[in-house]
């Protein structure tokens, strides 16, 4: 896998060894913004507001069944805890998710999302323990603010990612931790919301679409997240091209622009 491939994964996940690159946390936001809400008024932070997420999936696949939503709703929510923390993520998410994954996670909360991302259900796979998603995405129309003001877009074909549900069972020998306990540091009191689109002001396009009641906890799975880098991957640039022809033919180029990606509504949203 050539450097270029590994930028455009840790754009997403930057939580795993291959797919981080050098950049610092931010764990511990500060500031004067109470984050403490009820589940039944989940609000998305400030930092994937202006964002939206647009999917599809192969035939056969139901993106509005169980599976179909319990797969939106992890890999979503993993982004957000990728930006805005764990403590912000959808509701029940930490609870389920992975510990070891969980303690991997780089929080870059100084920096915000606009645009639209495209994801597709590549396929579904049963396993012993429950079953793994193959999920596409393509970012050319999604972009990071950076807190200068501007925006960076990674322009490329496409990329895997997986997401993994497993019934794990635990018991005396095999306790499931308190994640809020294990994960305390990721927990502050208070928010600093970034600035939005147009240096903070309205924004009044579409925004991130979210699910207010708990997908999880009720679920049994426990979550995690990986990439193959395999068969997956071809077939997911190879969908990704097929959405954006003009992409670099291999690796990928880095767009700044002052100011974001046009914003379209969520698709099918919550």
């Amino acid at each position: 896998m050539n450097l270029s491939t590994r930028k455009i994964l840790q754009f997403i996940s930057g939580v795993m060894t291959i797919l981080m690159l050098a950049s610092c946390s931010q764990d511990s936001p500060s500031g004067s913004v109470d984050t403490t809400v009820e589940q039944s008024q989940y609000q998305p932070p400030a930092q994937v507001r202006n964002a939206t997420y647009l999917w599809s999936a192969e035939p056969g696949i139901d993106l509005l069944d169980d599976r179909g939503r319990l797969i939106r709703a992890a890999y979503e929510a993993m982004i957000i805890s990728s930006y805005g923390g764990l403590h912000v993520t959808y509701p029940g998410f930490v609870d389920a998710l992975d510990l070891e994954f969980a303690l991997g996670i780089g929080t870059r909360s100084d920096q915000s999302l606009a645009g639209t991302a495209r994801a597709h259900i590549l396929q579904i796979t049963e396993t012993n323990t429950g079953f793994k998603a193959t999920v596409c995405s393509q970012l050319s129309k999604f972009a990071i603010r950076w807190p200068d003001g501007g925006y960076r877009i990674s322009n490329f074909s496409g990329m895997e990612e997986y997401v993994e549900f497993n019934h794990v069972v635990y018991d005396a020998h095999n306790p499931r931790l308190d994640p809020r306990r294990v994960l305390g540091h990721r927990w502050p009191t208070t928010q600093t919301a970034v600035p939005g689109t147009n240096d903070g002001e309205p924004y009044d396009g579409p925004q991130w679409s979210a699910p207010t009641e708990d997908l999880f906890s009720d679920s049994g799975f426990t979550i995690t997240f990986g990439a193959d880098l395999g068969e997956t991957m071809h077939r997911c640039e190879d969908w990704g091209r097929g959405i954006e022809p003009d992409v670099p033919a291999e690796g990928s180029e880095t767009i700044r622009s002052p100011i974001p990606p046009k914003t379209l509504p969520a698709y099918p949203g919550w």
